[in-house]
């Protein structure tokens, strides 16, 4: 109760208070429900409406914005820290069908592994050690939907979110977002989407951000400062003045290889063997070399990018390679512990889907898409403070366990069987109702003619 009253001011508008079905909502999400959409919801948690959580999911006017930068300065205030927290940025998708879901279609699912009718978005999770949480997101709107001022109407999309943008530039607001919350994070993580893209990687450091990017095998690097320059315009000749810098052939030393080509040369006479994780059967450890290199390509106006490459092949065998502009502490453990971090983001989506009803929704708009993802980073903070409270006598508390707990303490519903036969009546009636609709639009026929005789 302590927890749901440190929000509820953000429930509360003038001549409207729908605290009461954000709690039941949230009750629901931390429930022990298999789905946990808002007809669940209603049959599992005690004095909830279906009708006043749809209104307060789908068109309530209280605003996920001002939640989530609260939930956030919540986290923080839990495990932020300026050098030990990390701020992971990915991505992560949800299957649907259908196209009128806001921002659905055909695209790379990595839930699926592989192309997918779906929606993705972008999601921050901040971290130090084993304590994360879920603090930020944004909705990837395809190009074919912001060119499309029919389908966002019909989404409800603001007007000033119907423009097109890449996932790496919504990662790069998550992260001045955070900042400007006053998040205390001493890096950025990201993957390899996201690693690849020098632009991103350049920007976070241009705005004196620190990263951990995670690279793949094909990703080419300079073994030592390349030499560049503007060339300079040979004495009487015609034309303009060069201003483009470009590698000077004659002075350049350097060698532009794939990471895995100067791992292949390297890593079995250099590397050194390093524990970086506690697992469920003892402590993970892998062989880990560490590697200054330089980064720059051919259409950059600017000077090569000094970084270091860091290589780890776990006891499966497979490498993961990653850069970094980390100050370097020769270190090696070091680094290796910054590398691991981004497992966190990976583990809070597992934690978020399959306990507190991420993936369960059942809304089309732009709004309650949001409203539901912002208050499933609150469930997910709530988790969280839940199981640090409780460190010191229960250090293995799950989310699992802290669910199986709040399904006995908070008041669940009991139905009798008449209500569960009315239920499964109007859910089928419902059902019809789409079916009558679906094949009315097919036909031409108008859903409220009567051809009955």
């Amino acid at each position: 109760m302590d927890f749901c009253d440190r929000y509820s001011r953000h429930f509360i508008r003038q001549g409207c208070n729908s605290t009461i079905h954000a709690r039941h909502y949230l009750s629901g999400l931390v429930g022990t429900q298999r789905r946990k959409n808002i007809e669940t919801i209603e049959n599992d948690v005690k004095g909830s409406d279906y009708q006043g959580m749809e209104q307060f999911i789908s068109s309530s006017p209280w605003s996920h914005r001002a939640l989530l930068d609260d939930v956030a300065r919540g986290a923080d205030e839990q495990f932020g820290h300026p050098q030990e927290a990390s701020l992971s940025i990915d991505e992560s998708s949800f299957l649907k069908k259908g196209h009128a879901s806001v921002g659905v279609q055909r695209q790379w699912s990595g839930r699926a592994g592989k192309v997918e009718n779906s929606q993705v978005a972008v999601f921050a999770s901040l971290g130090r050690g084993k304590r994360y949480s879920l603090i930020d997101f944004e909705l990837f709107l395809p190009e074919q939907w912001a060119q499309d001022p029919e389908r966002c109407d019909k989404a409800r999309i603001p007007e000033d979110k119907r423009q097109y943008k890449a996932k790496w530039e919504l990662g790069l607001e998550i992260v001045s977002r955070a900042r400007a919350n006053g998040v205390r994070f001493g890096w950025v993580g990201v993957d390899s989407l996201y690693g690849h893209n020098n632009k991103f990687l350049n920007t976070l450091e241009d705005r004196g951000e620190k990263f951990v990017a995670d690279v793949r095998k094909d990703f080419k690097v300079w073994t030592r400062k390349p030499a560049v320059s503007i060339p300079e315009k040979p004495s009487g000749q015609r034309g303009k003045t060069p201003t483009r810098i470009k590698l000077d052939q004659e002075k350049n030393k350097a060698s532009l290889l794939k990471v895995e080509d100067l791992v292949g040369k390297h890593f079995e006479k250099c590397h050194q063997v390093l524990n970086y994780r506690q697992g469920a059967k003892g402590k993970l450890c892998a062989r880990v070399w560490v590697k200054d290199i330089w980064v720059w390509e051919g259409r950059w106006q600017s000077a090569p990018r000094k970084r270091r490459l860091i290589v780890r092949q776990d006891e499966s065998g497979d490498f993961k390679y990653s850069l970094t502009n980390l100050a370097d502490p020769k270190d090696w453990q070091r680094d290796l512990y910054c590398q691991n971090q981004r497992f966190w983001i990976e583990h809070s989506f597992h934690e978020a889907k399959s306990q507190t009803g991420m993936a369960q929704y059942q809304v089309r708009v732009w709004q309650g898409w949001h409203h539901h993802m912002a208050l499933v980073c609150l469930a997910t903070l709530f988790m969280d403070e839940t199981k640090e409270r409780a460190q010191e006598s229960q250090p293995l508390l799950s989310y699992r366990d802290i669910t199986e707990l709040l399904d006995y303490y908070l008041p669940r519903r009991h139905r009798e069987e008449a209500e569960v036969h009315a239920q499964i009546k109007k859910r089928h009636a419902t059902r019809q109702r789409d079916i009558d609709r679906r094949r009315n639009k097919r036909t031409g026929i108008p859903p409220d003619l009567n051809l009955t005789k």
